[in-house]
Order: structure tokens, then sequence, then C-alpha cells
């Protein structure tokens, strides 16, 4: 037994001696009609990775078209036997990379952490697995069910197989080509995951479990089902028992995770990823650019899904310049160890504390921010976001949360009235500020009219704005509209513009705008469109003035490192113009926000002046707090 345990290591370290230091990286996505989801996940997925297969059922949908249109190089295979099992085997059977990724296609799966697995095989791992309950990890789509399975399953296989998993259920795994005969899936269908598990830890493997996050599902139904899929994976895992495969002698099991004014708080919802989590961070870097502002992130499992962005946001990365002024920090979702963390945060140092709060989401650690802020002197400030459909049930928490803080600001007259009523003659100032509203496109047209400003005799920007349109599947498209304002040096030019149109897949949707247009024609564009599209916007940009000024949702498309724009506008998705999946993305989420009203640059600045007074009204704003406090 010794020798022939010596025999396997000594081959195991010889195979990984002639890995190669760069390897190649391949992708598999198994689907099954997954069009309206594959722009999301082929869109997170790194410019670096050599290759994407998709693995397709026999979709009804136009999956496969949907992809081809997306990534251009991505090869499509086609699947016989039914079942996600078969899927994984025939995708791995057919990826000629070093190295294999498996990620699932309904978008609950980040293709960015792509990098932390490659990280991990290459520093000498074998298989890694993603793991949503290792620190770093999480999940917003998990149930209580589930996860008592998940618990349940890891447990049997430590106590069965001797192999340590926190997390045996989850699809996003990784592994060296060279191990996939060591693991030789054999099951078509749910529960290839913990088959995988289990036959890596026997067949002695070096393991890894990487964190990582898990979304919901975007569009579509899941076929998840608790008690039938847990059946499933039970009998998978008893039919591990019955097959004798080589025992690891000595598995490798590890987790890795990727001035003056005095200090002002800010909490609220914390994710760029998120419109809430856009407007904190507009307050916050308005406040940053004259003293130091210390952030707290409060993002409970329960709301972090709520307008949730899948493309990256012109918030997220402007600003740089304030970033050193910022001080983050998360709150606790237990109630105790908020009251301890807000303790330690809001200190003698600190002038003002301000709560944003997002209609609907939860308002229970208000009243301890502004108890914890009023034992230090501190006055207390909550801002209010106004929506196009607010939550009224919500009204009478809100009421609550906020009667003892000092000032209470508002995007909505109706709503800082009906506040005002609920509040009585002894409660907190209510004032409206504009900047918190994010209403006044509720009137727009029920289809998708997007107007895309592109430069002149940019081809390669146009084909891919058309390839990210023509990703839109056939049973959603007849509710869009594609509106292409391009200027043509010459008639060639002109020529080549129309023939591409024309020869897009969804031509009858596309309308051309090669004219001059004046400031009265962009105008009423702004009134007319769900979304603007504008394609490396300079700080001059017209069609980007304008955007702003209306406040419609805008796509970026961006060529080059961002350019100087002005200002930092709220309402602006960033997409890659090389990459039509990224377009695409962006597009989706614009319009989803198509109804929203954001506030100019201008407006952040107005907001944190009033916020944090000068010095000729410091004096009214602390009688006003010694009143309150009496």
């Amino acid at each position: 037994m010794r020798e022939a345990s010596a025999a396997f290591s000594r081959d195991a370290e010889a195979r990984r001696s002639r890995r190669p230091a760069k390897p190649v990286i391949s992708v598999v996505i198994p689907t099954l009609n997954e069009s309206s989801n594959l722009s999301f996940v082929l869109n997170t997925i790194p410019t670096w990775v050599d290759e994407v297969i998709v693995v397709d059922g026999r979709s009804s949908d136009d999956t496969e078209r949907v992809a081809r249109a997306l990534w251009p190089n991505v090869r499509v295979v086609e699947q016989s036997r039914p079942g996600k099992g078969a899927a994984m085997r025939l995708g791995f059977r057919a990826a000629q990379g070093d190295i294999l990724i498996a990620i699932d296609a309904d978008g609950s799966m980040d293709g960015a952490e792509i990098g932390a697995f490659r990280d991990a095989l290459i520093a000498g791992a074998d298989f890694v697995k993603g793991c949503r309950f290792c620190p770093g990890g999480g999940s917003n789509d998990i149930t209580r069910i589930r996860r008592l399975g998940d618990r349940a399953i890891c447990l049997t296989i430590r106590l069965l197989f001797g192999a340590r998993y926190h997390d045996a259920t989850y699809g996003y795994l990784g592994l060296w080509a060279d191990c996939v005969s060591d693991i030789a899936i054999d099951t078509d269908g749910f529960g290839v995951e913990t088959q995988i598990a289990i036959r890596a830890h026997r067949a002695g493997l070096r393991l890894n479990e990487i964190p990582c996050f898990e979304a919901k599902r975007i569009y579509g139904a899941s076929n998840l089902s608790a008690i039938r899929d847990g059946l499933r994976i039970l009998g998978v895992i008893a039919r591990e028992l019955t097959n004798r495969r080589r025992v690891a002698v000595s598995p490798v099991t590890a987790r890795t995770s990727h001035g003056e004014r005095g200090v002002v708080v800010v909490a609220g919802p914390g994710s760029s990823s998120t419109v809430p989590g856009v407007i904190v961070s507009q307050v916050v870097r308005a406040l940053a650019k004259s003293g130091t502002v210390v952030r707290i992130e409060v993002d409970p499992t329960e709301d972090f899904a709520a307008g949730l962005f899948r493309a990256t946001t012109l918030t997220t990365t402007s600003g740089v310049s304030v970033a050193e002024h910022v001080d983050i920090h998360k709150l606790p979702h237990d109630i105790v160890r908020q009251a301890a963390t807000l303790q330690e945060l809001i200190g003698p140092d600190v002038s003002m504390a301000m709560a944003v709060v997002w209609p609907g989401f939860d308002t229970k650690w208000i009243g301890t921010l502004i108890s914890t802020a009023h034992a230090v002197g501190a006055r207390c400030a909550v801002l209010c976001a106004s929506v196009p459909k607010p939550d009224h049930a919500a009204e009478a928490a809100l009421a609550n949360a906020v009667a003892n803080a000092d000032l209470v600001l508002i995007g909505d007259v109706a709503q800082a009235t009906a506040l005002v009523g609920r509040l009585g003659p002894s409660g907190p100032v209510v004032e409206v500020h504009h900047a918190l509203s994010l209403q006044g496109r509720s009137d727009q047209p029920l289809d998708f009219r997007v107007t895309a400003f592109l430069p002149r005799d940019n081809e390669e920007v146009l084909a891919t704005l058309l390839a990210a349109f023509d990703a839109i599947p056939n049973s959603l498209v007849t509710n869009y509209l594609l509106r292409v304002v391009v200027r043509a040096s010459d008639q060639s030019m002109s020529h080549a513009v129309e023939s591409r149109v024309a020869a897009s897949f969804h031509a009858d949707r596309v309308q051309l705008i090669e004219s001059d247009l004046t400031d009265d024609d962009i105008d009423h564009l702004c009134r007319d469109s769900s979304v603007f599209v504008v394609a490396d916007p300079a700080f001059e940009s017209r069609a980007y003035q304008k955007a702003m000024d209306s406040g419609i949702s805008t796509v970026i498309l961006l060529s080059l490192p961002l350019p100087e724009m002005a200002g930092d506008y709220a309402g602006a998705v960033l997409a890659d113009s090389h990459r039509p999946a990224s377009v695409d993305v962006a597009l989706a989420h614009a319009l989803r926000l198509r109804e929203f009203r954001f506030a100019s640059p201008e407006a952040w600045g107005e907001l944190a002046d009033r916020l944090v007074p000068t010095r000729a009204s410091q004096g009214r704003a602390d009688d006003l707090h010694e009143r309150r406090r009496q």
C-alpha cells in the first residue's frame, strides 16, 4: 500500500511539473433556453479568457444565435443527452485549454471571479470549487432549507469519504484538464457538482475552496427543488460508495480569500452595483471634497439584490481624487453588534451623522445611529430618496425611524408633506431637496426607445452596438427601437453605414439619423427616448450634457480610458465599445431605469452645502440642534 501511494504521489508531482506557467483558459457554460441571461454572463468573463464553450441542451429559444452575437469566437456545442452532468462532460471533452472553468448560464455567478480560480490552480491546486459559505462568500438566492441541506451533504461527505468541504452543491468550479480523467463524470443530471467534489478528493487531487457570491437568477424560473434535488444528490453519494476509486493518501484542502468641520458619518446602502448604493456614493463624494467622511455600508442580505447592476457605473470609477478622504466600514446584521459598531465609529470627532434611506429598505438601524450621534453631541440628518413608485406601506416605519433626527431631507413634496403629518409639530425639520428625487420620467412610452450618438466615421463602434442590439431575443425585440445618430464624412462612408445596418439581424428595428442635430432636436430626442447611448463623450459633448440636464439614463461607450466628462453623473452606466456583451448588459440596466430622472452632478454639491453649513449659518444650525435636544 505504501509503495502504491508513493508511486501515485510521484505520478501526480510529475504531472504538475509538466503544466505550463501561462496556461490556456477555457470556460464551459451549460445552457438551456438562457438567451436572455447570456449577455450578463458573458459580460463578466475576463477578456484574457482564451476559449468560451457554450454547451446548448437543444434550447427552444435563440440561445445559440445570441451567444455568437455576443462573443464572436464562442464555440457552441450541441448536447445530445439531457442533463447538466452530460453538458459538463461534453464541454470538458470539447475544451482545448489547460485549465477548465465551469460556470452557470443563469447570471447567478460572476465571471470576474474566474481570476481567483485560475490563480489558485496555478499556485498548485488541482481542483478548485466555489464556496458560498466560506469567509468572503455569500448568496442572496439560498433558502434556509437549501442551506441546511448543503450542510447535511457536506457532513455526509465528510463522514463517508473524509473530504472537508464547506459547500458541496455549488456549480462554480475549475480544474486542470489533465485531471478530467481522474474525475470521469458519468452522471447525466443534477448532482454532478457533488460527484466531482467526491471524486476529486478520492483521486488525491489538491483541493481549494474559493469564496464566491451567488446572485439570484436574472430571467426565467429556476428548476431547483430542495427535496427532489436533495434526493438526487443522496443517490449520487450512494453510488459513489459502491464505486471503488483510489483514495487520497493526504489530500490538501485549503480556503483562500480573494478637517476643520469635523468628521462626517454617512450610513446607507453600500454597493455601488445598486442604485441605492450609487446615491450614497454621490453624497459621500460631494462631502469628501471638503473633509473626511466615514462611510458605513448597510447591506442586509434581503436588500442587496434591489436595483442590482451587472454593468459598471460611472460612479464606481470616478471620484478617485477624494477616495483618500473616505473611510469605509460595514454595519453588521446583528442588532447588538450594530450598536457596538456605531458607538465605535461615531465618536467625539464626528460633527454630523447621516442616514440615507431607500424606500422599502430596513430602517431599524436608523434610530440607533441617531441616538449614538446625539450622545456625542453630533447633529443627525436623514436623507430619503424619492422614486417613481414609492412604497407607501413603509411611510409609518420611516416616520418612527426619523422621529428623533434633527433634519430630514426628502426628494418629493407630497412625500415630505405626508411625513410632516405623521411626525407632528414636535418632529424634526423636514425639507425637500431635488438631488434626492428620482421622479420625473414616469410618462415614458411602454416601448424601449434607445437613441445612440456615435463618433463620426466610426464603423467599429456601430458594429458593436448593432451586435449588442441583435442579441436581444426575438420574443422581446418587437418592443425595441434603436435610433442611431451617426455622421459620415463622405458618400462612401454613408453607404457603408447603411449597408452595415441593413445587414444586422434586427435591421427592421433600427433607424439611422444622419443629419446634423440642433440643440432643440436633441432636446426632443431626450423627451422621446427611454435611454441615451453616447460614445466616448468629451467634456463638451452636447448629447451627454443634454442627457445630464434631462436626467435620462445613459450608456457611455468607452473605447479609451475614461474621458474628461462634465461631472460625475449618477445616471451613467459604462460599457466597453469593443464588447457587444458589455453593451447589451449596460443597455438592459439603463432601460430598467428609464422612469428615473437622475440629478445633475451640481445637485450633489448643493446637497453637501446644505448638510454641512458654512460658518455664517453654523450658529443657526446649532440653535436648532439644541432646541431639538431640549
